[in-house]
């Protein structure tokens, strides 16, 4: 806590960084842009590596076992912490108090409703934390991935449309851009067994795969082999249980069109391999690889609870689609097989996501922040 201790101090306080998932790549992004921005940054977690050019990380001890106690435990750290060191920022992601700013990275009721067709049970884990937090209106602001957020947390928890900030998470432009993506385009296609005449249609994802409609994904499979037999290969990327999946698409028959994989550190030459890429979640608060897809010139399709999809509803409404609608789905597919210039609607898509890199959103964070030094 002596590195350059005349600098204001900005607090991060995110229980696991991973640089896998989008709410920590939000967060390792703002502690660059703090600690450019003439800040002292220090993140609070309970897992994350010791090792970064932007933040000193002091890890807490995590509490051993599940259910909400875990998550007020990592709380009441924060504010222990927070107390004795007076941090001029502190900004939370979810999982504690602030008078600064909380960014929230999920909606876990409306997910159990649009998922699973209920409400959450009382004292599920992570809604125990986000009630107290939200309900509790400590805060200064609330920032959020999508509009769908937004209004969910206007509804659900009364909170004046005037403290949520609508801000869409970034993507690296030095790592997802189409010059990286396609430069071994032919060689990935040959790796995931399509060839020149096949349409490879892939779902790419971090993982919880009924969250993501796998299941649907593979229903729309069965049905394009059946409309187009032997012109589509399909590709499913994430971290989860996939013998359910494979399970269904053996018994559809159609096992041997589908290529599984786990999560790759060179994802966007997954991107670039693909000729669309498809997200039918039931909710996907923002979606970070639907816009890596868009900043690789892949096209895409989104369901309509998918946050990504509001970039582009005023350009491309006819690439948003509601996730239970096998039908439409397989319809829309068909159509871009068939009828579409895909190069001319990946480059589209690639120019809407530009407005998005980190580089751009640095500098909306820059000025966010400022009005804390």
């Amino acid at each position: 806590m002596t590195r350059d201790s005349h600098k204001p101090l900005a607090v991060i306080a995110i229980r696991q960084v991973k640089k896998s998932t989008g709410s920590s790549r939000v967060a390792l992004n703002q502690a660059s842009v703090l600690n450019a921005g003439g800040y002292r940054v220090v993140i609070l977690t309970e897992r994350g590596p010791a090792d970064n050019p932007d933040a000193t990380l002091v890890r807490f001890y995590r509490w051993p076992f599940k259910g909400p106690v875990r998550r007020f435990w990592f709380n009441r750290r924060v504010q222990a912490w927070c107390r004795r060191h007076r941090p001029a920022l502190l900004i939370s992601h979810g999982d504690a108090e602030t008078p600064n700013i909380v960014y929230m990275h999920n909606c876990v009721h409306l997910a159990s409703r649009l998922i699973h067709g209920r409400e959450l049970p009382v004292g599920h884990e992570v809604a125990a934390i986000h009630d107290h937090v939200l309900q509790g209106g400590k805060f200064r602001r609330v920032v959020v991935n999508s509009r769908l957020m937004a209004e969910d947390f206007q509804t659900r928890y009364g909170i004046d449309p005037d403290k949520i900030e609508i801000s869409y998470p970034g993507y690296d432009a030095e790592v997802f851009n189409v010059e990286a993506a396609r430069g071994d385009r032919d060689a990935r296609r040959q790796a995931l067994g399509a060839g020149n005449d096949t349409f490879l249609i892939g779902l790419i994802t971090s993982g919880n795969f009924t969250k993501r409609n796998v299941a649907g994904f593979v229903e729309m499979a069965a049905a394009l082999e059946q409309r187009l037999p032997g012109r589509c290969r399909f590709l499913v990327v994430g971290k989860d249980d996939f013998s359910p999946y494979r399970q269904q698409a053996d018994t559809a028959g159609i096992a041997d069109a589908f290529e599984w994989r786990s999560t790759v550190s060179d994802v966007e030459t997954l991107y670039g391999a693909l000729d669309l890429f498809v997200l039918p979640a039931h909710i996907e608060e923002f979606g970070c690889v639907a816009l890596e897809a868009m900043a690789c010139g892949t096209p895409v399709l989104l369901s309509r609870t998918t946050g990504a999809a509001e970039l582009v509803e005023d350009v491309h409404a006819d690439l948003i689609l509601d996730s239970r609608d096998t039908q439409a789905w397989v319809a829309r597919i068909e159509r871009l097989i068939e009828q579409d210039d895909l190069s001319e609607l990946g480059e589209s898509l690639s120019r809407l996501a530009g407005a998005h890199s980190h580089g751009r959103q640095a500098e909306k964070l820059g000025r966010a922040f400022n009005e804390y030094l």
